[in-house]
């Protein structure tokens, strides 16, 4: 869960990092320099990629909730059965 919050503090880090560099570029000039649109740029694409991350991650994250589910309902099941058969056990001797 950490490392979700992490990459979404990321990721309006990174917008709010440029609305200050645009703001700074629009106060000295009116018109962005090209290096200035390339940087936006990137941080955009890396924006864009850091939520296709998050998304990735959280469907990985209830993928493997499911499975451990399974598992402790497994685990539960065998724990019944184990519990059964040694009762069985002990009323067979008597």
């Amino acid at each position: 869960m950490s490392c979700l919050s992490t990459l979404s503090n990321l990721r309006y880090s990174g917008g709010a990092l440029a609305v200050v560099i645009l703001s700074l570029v629009a106060s000295c000039s009116r018109v962005p320099s090209q290096e200035d649109m390339e940087y936006l740029e990137q941080q955009r694409q890396a924006t864009l990629a850091a939520e296709v991350k998050v998304t990735e991650l959280q469907a990985a994250k209830a993928q493997l909730e499911r499975e451990l589910a399974e598992r402790q309902a497994t685990k539960k099941a065998l724990k019944e059965k184990l519990a059964a058969t040694k009762n069985n056990l002990a009323n067979q001797g008597k």
